[in-house]
């Protein structure tokens, strides 16, 4: 048996497989104060599910492998609440993390601003020591010096430390010294290392990755042993695993280690599910669109996978500009991510006009329909106000939004305008429409692909209500809302590998290959990821490694990635068949061929997985069997295409048969999302029972 959650900003979802093959969903309100306790009430509600559902037969919860996606790093980061932090580093580089890498991100702007870092000027620290690029000992370790640090890191109430020296991504013993000397001093503060977390080249990028790491760890380290304490006294016997932002999961030992690997874990999750709903759909390359309480993602799927980048940036100052926010060396799925989600804000802005988050309600105190103390107007009250959602039948009937004050709320805002409520609230829907259509627009283009070209998957509890608009927008054609779209997140847990994502930076000219040098890297890297994988539990034959490379022309400043040859490194075919890829992987990147330079690999990296999960979607299915009418009735919905409220017909998709055409306009109700439907759409079932949308 299997239980998946993922924890977002205002709902945490899950999914649970039973031994008959039965997926149970399930959706619980988020507390962000405490992440874990939304965990353990959706955990608690299930398992009462499964022993109701079997007549009391199982005394306990049995053996049970749990899988988590957690918003914990991120928000730690956004929101600035991770643990006092200090920062090491060779001495005279104190103020790394503000000088950055003194590039701009926008030339013209005399008032250009960044993130402040998530380290205190005062808590940089300067060690003497110094390492060549070459693995000279310039100067040695001066331990006397560390040990004073060390006291004065315990005088400050220092809680976790991060440690960047020069070169340290290849010559890593000093960095190893300096934490023992912490240790020696001071035992209970956490140290992360630049060598361990991120042994890549490029000053800055690694000191980034390495205090986001120090900033979370403890954190993560209280939340996972917190959940692991308290699922044992619940009688769960079994193995936590986490998602990372490469879309593979690892266990907690690994998870707890390096927390900044999980910054993008729910997305990433999503992503993963999108990828097997759309191969199941016969579609080989999709646009995924994920909307949930708090923000919206944004992902291209070309040939059946997620894109995967290696790198990311967060907290940015300013949206859309690569270069404002914190760069962390990590891998992760490439995606868009926006702070429009169902919990958005709708506010008057200093010009007088209509604007809509990044501010949101998230789970507490939430939209003002959710009668929690809410008053100002969200996306979700919009959506209600449109007739997009039923305040009856809002997770299934178990969760009843209070229409007066959505009511209240949006005529507060409207008055401000000077426009009438129905106005308001189209012009809340729709000018977050236009937000997400703007990004995915934009990822598109960065990728060389046309989106009109695409189907687009949307899932997550708000985007099935939000996908036919941003489709409209688009000029996309077709349309896939899948089964339990509302939980997709959940359900690619389900479904995810356990796997490693490693990287060691050596650089290589080609014209200086070194096969015995290739063959220790790549042996090193397979054992760091065997030892992951194995403390998964899965078995050492099942467990397979591939290889890839960043590489670039000498003298220029950024890499592309290049998978490695299947053969051995001694093989006089090796290398041509890395450089015909190279050259190729060029070409296609940039649209053309540079002749006359040579080129270099700076960085080894090594995925080691286990076998990719089976998801039965016939286990999703759940209450499709029963014969019933699907047609629930009609309610007043608003479309701008007939420019008025319409009675318009409501169905169940549960009880909806395959190949059935529903014609638009319509809602289609799941238990955890709501599907629109305009007028211009027809809509059906296919044989996994996913709707497939075909706009006109």
């Amino acid at each position: 048996m299997k239980l998946a959650f993922d924890t977002g900003g205002t709902f945490t979802d899950f999914a649970m497989t039973e031994d008959d093959g039965t997926i149970l969903l399930h959706k619980v309100l988020s507390t962000p104060d405490a992440p874990a306790r939304a965990v353990l009430q959706g955990v608690d509600e299930l398992l009462a599910k499964v022993r109701e559902k079997n007549a009391g037969k199982a005394s306990g919860a049995g053996t049970l492998q749990i899988l988590g996606a957690t918003t914990v790093v991120t928000n730690a980061v956004l929101e600035r609440r991770g643990v006092q932090t200090a920062f090491i580093t060779t001495d005279g580089f104190q103020d790394m993390l503000r000088i950055r890498t003194e590039g701009r991100y926008d030339l013209y702007d005399l008032r250009i601003q960044y993130p402040d870092p998530l380290v205190t000027r005062d808590l940089c620290f300067g060690v003497d020591e110094r390492i060549a690029a070459d693995g000279t000992v310039i100067k040695a370790l001066d331990e006397e010096g560390v040990r004073g640090i060390a006291r004065t890191l315990l005088e400050r109430q220092v809680e976790s430390v991060a440690v960047c020296l020069l070169h340290a991504y290849k010559y890593g013993q000093h960095e190893k010294r300096v934490a023992e000397l912490i240790a020696e001093v001071a035992p209970g503060i956490s140290v992360s290392l630049s060598s361990t977390v991120c042994p890549e080249v490029r000053e800055y990028d690694r000191a980034s990755t390495t205090v986001v790491n120090a900033y979370t760890r403890p954190m993560m380290v209280g939340h996972v042993n917190h959940l692991e304490r308290e699922l044992s006294q619940r009688g769960v016997e079994g193995q936590l695993l986490w998602m990372t932002s490469s879309g593979g999961v690892v266990p907690s030992s690994a998870a707890s280690r390096t927390p900044v690997r999980l910054i993008e874990s729910g997305p990433a999750a999503g992503a993963v599910a999108a990828a097997d709903y759309a191969r199941q759909a016969g579609e080989a390359s999709v646009l995924s669109f994920d909307m949930g309480g708090t923000t919206a993602k944004l992902c291209l799927i070309p040939n059946g996978e997620p894109m995967v980048a290696n790198d990311l940036e967060v907290a940015r100052h300013e949206r859309f500009r690569k270069g404002s926010g914190f760069p962390l060396k990590i891998q992760s799925i490439h995606m868009i991510e926006i702070g429009a989600g169902g919990g958005s804000i709708a506010a008057r802005n200093k010009l007088g006009l209509l604007g809509v988050g990044p501010r949101s309600a998230a789970a507490a105190p939430g939209p003002a329909c959710y009668g929690r103390g809410g008053t100002e107007p969200t996306v979700t009250d919009a959506d209600l106000l449109l007739g997009y959602l039923d305040e009856k039948s809002f997770l299934g009937g178990d969760f009843a939004l209070d229409r007066p004050a959505a009511e209240a709320a949006m005529d507060r805002l409207a008055k401000e305008l000077g426009i009438s409520r129905e106005r308001c609230a189209w012009g809340i829907h729709d000018m977050v429409n236009e937000s997400m259509a703007e990004a995915a627009s934009m990822q598109a283009t960065d990728s060389g692909v046309d989106p009109r070209a695409l189907p687009l998957i949307a899932f997550g509890g708000a985007g099935p209500v939000h996908a036919y608009g941003v489709a409209r927008k688009l000029g996309i054609g077709k349309l896939i809302c899948p089964i339990g779209a509302g939980v997709t997140s959940a359900i690619g847990l389900l479904g995810a590998p356990v796997a490693a994502d490693l990287s060691t930076s050596l650089p290589m000219r080609i014209s200086a290959w070194n096969p015995s040098a290739v063959k220790v890297v790549k042996a090193t890297l397979a054992e760091q990821g065997r030892e992951v994988v194995l403390a998964s539990k899965v078995p050492a034959e099942r467990i397979r490694f591939s290889y890839t490379v960043d590489m670039r022309h000498v003298g220029q400043g950024y890499e592309i990635s290049v998978a490695l040859p299947e053969l051995d490194p001694e093989d006089p075919g090796f290398v041509a068949e890395l450089m015909a890829r190279f050259h190729a992987n060029y070409v296609a990147l940039y649209g053309r061929a540079v002749t006359g330079t040579e080129a270099e690999v700076i960085t080894w990296r090594i995925r080691a997985s286990g076998p990719k999960g089976a998801v039965s979607l016939a286990g999703l299915r759940g209450e499709a069997g029963a014969v019933r009418d699907p047609r629930k009735g009609t309610r007043p919905v608003f479309f701008p295409e007939l420019g008025k409220y319409v009675e318009t017909p409501v169905y169940d998709q549960y009880a909806l048969l395959p190949g059935v055409p529903v014609e638009g306009p319509a809602i289609i109700e799941q238990r955890e999302s709501t599907v629109v439907m305009g007028p211009n759409a027809t809509a059906s079932l296919d044989e996994q029972h996913n709707l497939i949308m075909l706009l006109s």
